[in-house]
This record gives C-alpha cells, structure tokens and sequence, in this order.
C-alpha cells in the first residue's frame, strides 16, 4: 500500500470502519511509514481535544414533543379529514426537516474541521522539515546578509504575492537570509532569523493557500508542536505566516517588536 491509498483511508480506519484485512494493510503501511502515522496521530489528537465540542445538541424539548404527538395520530389514524392530515403532515415534515437541517449542519462543520486536519497537518510537518534543512544549510539561500526591507523588495519581485517583513530593530534579533521555497508544492518566500542565538524560520505564503485550510478567525495565533518544534501560523497583511522555532513566544520577535502588547499564544491545539 503507498501513501496515497493509505490516506484515502485515514478517516474510515480512525473511525474503525475497515475491514480486518484492509486495516492489517494500512496498519503495515503505518508501521514502515512515519509520515503517515504522524497524520494519524494527529487527526486522532484532533478528534479528542474538538470533536465533541462539535457534536449537535438535541433538538429543541417542543419540537420533540409535537412529533411524538403526530406520530400515533398518523399511525392510527385517529384524526380525519384530508385538511387534518395534511396540516399533520406539514407538521411533521417541518419538524424532520429542522432535525435533519440540525445533523446535516453539524455534519458539515464536523467534516470541514476533519478535513482541514490533513492539511494543515501536511503544511506543519513540511515547514519543519524546510526549517531543519534551512538550519542546517541543506537549503541555500538565496540572498543573505541584507536588511529586511532589502529582502521584502527581493521577494516582490519574484513573487505573486505580497510579502511584508518589519523592520525591526530589535536586540538579539538578526535575519540571516532567505529563499523562494515550497510547502507541499507552494511556493514560498523562506527566511531564517536568529533569535538570541536560536534559529527561527518564517515561511509567508499566498493568502489563498491560508485560506484553503479553513481556520477559523480566532485565536489568531493557531499553534501546533511537532516534532519538538513550536509551529506558529496566522493570517497578516494578505498573507499567512508560519514561524517555526524551539523557543516558544520568544520566536515572535521575528513579526513584533518587544514593546507592542501581542495577543497572548494559545497552548499547543494538538500534538503531531
């Protein structure tokens, strides 16, 4: 079994709905494949921490009960008349209709977020991965030891996308240089700071990219850790942003200067 069947598979063998020998296989792909069973680590942590709080709540106690009424009436027949029995199924058919709008709205928004794991699982674990070679020099870049403005010039110009970086002039901060990359095959402006010493990379990415992961507006600060790393991403200035650092809040020197009073980090929404 390869990657791409495995993760077709990902939701219905969290769900424990695969047949015995097909979840064998995706078991042995798991077990040979640590991408993989990152995401399913994952979506299993998001399932705990979220989905009960998605889950619907019951229908209302009244329109429970005017069904419950209808029902033997239109089973026995208790109530005659072709206007009766068409208000009674009028009746009925607005309350099935509320309880089905109910589970259809809440199966909506549960499979979005459910959908929306994968995909921001990928982009995590792919900004680690670009932020180790970054570090570790396995990614050239592509200009170094210029001003950030410098630097937001240099990416306009090779860019469809507005790239905005602050010129801060913060102690124990330096940009180091940066890149045209790619997070699962976005292009991506890449630059690598350090931060008292620590590496910190800042992945900016299209806005139209941000938005096809579906999160929701607040916290703006969306946290995940993965792999050791804090990975940090929002939405500014028509673009996303993905900060990734060993360092926690102190990464955020990369975006705001030490004086400016910052929305306080959530803890990490899920573990990869």
């Amino acid at each position: 079994m390869d990657c791409d069947t495995a993760k077709s598979k990902l939701f219905p063998y969290v769900d424990g709905e695969l047949a015995t020998e097909l979840r064998d296989q995706v078991e042995a792909h798991l077990a040979r494949c640590g991408a993989c069973r990152r995401l399913v680590d994952f979506e299993v942590a998001f399932r705990e921490t979220y989905v009960d709080r998605l889950r619907p709540d019951p229908a209302p106690e009244r329109v429970r009960e005017q069904v419950a009424t209808l029902l033997p009436d239109l089973v026995h027949g208790q109530r005659a008349g072709r206007t009766q029995r068409w208000l009674k199924r009028l009746a009925l058919g607005v309350g099935a209709a509320l309880l089905v709008a109910i589970g259809l709205s809440a199966g909506v928004a549960l499979q979005s977020h459910l959908g929306t794991r994968t995909t921001l699982a990928e982009l995590t674990d792919a900004a680690v991965e670009q932020h180790q070679k970054l570090v570790r020099d396995l990614l050239p870049p592509d200009i170094k030891d210029v001003s950030p403005k410098a630097a937001e010039e240099w990416f306009r110009k090779r860019l469809a996308f507005n790239v905005s970086l602050p010129d801060l002039k913060t102690e124990g901060l330096r940009l180091l240089g940066g890149r045209i990359s790619h997070l699962r095959e976005v292009e991506v402006a890449a630059l690598e700071y350090q931060v008292d010493g620590n590496n910190v990379s800042l992945f900016i990415i299209p806005e139209e990219a941000y938005r096809q992961l579906r999160l929701k507006d607040k916290p703006r600060f969306k946290v995940v850790s993965h792999r050791g790393y804090d990975v940090v991403i929002w939405r500014s200035q028509g673009a996303g942003y993905t900060l990734v650092s060993e360092i926690g809040d102190r990464a955020c020197l990369v975006c705001h200067a030490p004086h400016e009073k910052l929305e306080p980090l959530p803890r990490p929404s899920a573990h990869l």
